[in-house]
């Protein structure tokens, strides 16, 4: 077949055709392996002996910088600690020199409107599963651009399913790992079905959430009802979108918030159905496996609670860290 055997001028070309698609959308990346921070698309890489990458082997965050400030940085960051400490992941600084490294990162980037991804990996080592051959964890920060967000999803609602893959166990969905084959089958099931999402229950037949979102519904009562977190990822955008919806209570909008067990039936009968996501923030379900939810478009809760993210992601200075731009 007579393989070329390649070098680095063949692979870090100007434009290189591998890099696309989406390179263009990739602003920034730090890399604690080279301990800086690039800006050129071609050499955001990661090598191959990462545990990360051959054994799923890291944790990560996402969350989203909007006017140039981060929003809701300390909560992504308690939490990116917190799944470092559930898998016995050691941190390469400490959490104040990583707060440090990703506002830089940011900072070089220029993005004002932009989304961060920020990975913590076991190390370089080998292509074992052992997870003591890599001697030093490894940190990276990588910034696209903000995903284009289609406008009928707020419009006009979305349809999810329930999947059919199997849940994560209770321990390993606490964790916000890099390995995220089952949260992808989810996403495909769903696409397969011309849905946006796919919903988990768990083995008692209650609900968890969907592949990378946290699900949560308005009952015929007006209670504001989501999931125990045993058997989830416990999502900084539910969190605070249970503290938005306190807003709600005292207006009469609605009459409670309530964590509690929640059946399919249950689901179906709801008044609103709302996806939370770092991504989206909110998104009403108007359609649920074929069924109709509520009046079939989105909901008052659904306007209100998407009225209070965008006032708290552009006013609420508490949740606002501002990014130091030269």
């Amino acid at each position: 077949m007579g393989l070329r055997i390649l070098s680095k001028d063949d692979i870090f070309t100007e434009t290189p055709e591998w890099r696309e698609p989406g390179g263009s959308n990739y602003l920034a990346m730090y890399s604690s392996v080279f301990g800086g921070v690039v800006t050129d698309p071609a050499l955001m890489v990661i090598p191959l002996d990462d545990h990360i990458i051959n054994r799923g082997d890291g944790i990560f965050e996402y969350f989203d910088v909007v006017n140039g400030f981060a929003y809701n940085l300390d909560a992504h960051l308690a939490r990116f600690k917190r799944s470092a400490e559930i898998v016995s992941l050691n941190l390469p600084f400490d959490m104040d020199t990583i707060k440090q490294i990703i506002l830089e990162t940011i900072a070089i980037s220029g993005g004002r409107d932009c989304s961060i991804r920020v990975f913590l990996s076991r190390g370089l080592g080998d292509f074992t599963c052992d997870p003591t051959t890599p001697k030093k964890s490894l940190l990276y920060v990588v910034v696209p651009k903000f995903p284009q967000i289609p406008p009928q999803i707020y419009t006009e609602g979305v349809a999810a399913i329930t999947t059919h893959v199997p849940t994560k166990p209770g321990f390993y969905a606490q964790v916000k790992s890099t390995c995220y084959l089952l949260n992808a089958l989810v996403d495909l099931e769903a696409r397969r079905n011309n849905a946006a999402y796919g919903i988990w229950y768990d083995q008692e037949g209650h609900l968890t959430e969907s592949s990378t979102e946290n699900v949560a519904i308005v009952s015929r009562e007006k209670i504001l009802k989501y999931p125990k977190f045993e058997h989830m990822l416990k999502g900084t955008t539910l969190i605070r979108g249970v503290e938005l919806a306190k807003e709600l209570i005292k207006s009469e909008e609605l009459k409670g918030i309530s964590q509690t067990d929640i059946t399919r039936q249950e689901v179906y009968d709801s008044s609103e159905m709302l996806v939370l996501t770092s991504s989206f923030f909110v998104v009403p379900v108007v359609k649920y496996d074929g069924k109709t939810i509520g009046a079939g478009r989105p909901g008052p809760i659904f306007h209100r609670l998407w009225e209070l993210f965008q006032k708290d992601r552009t006013e609420n200075r508490e949740m606002l860290t501002p990014v130091p731009y030269p």
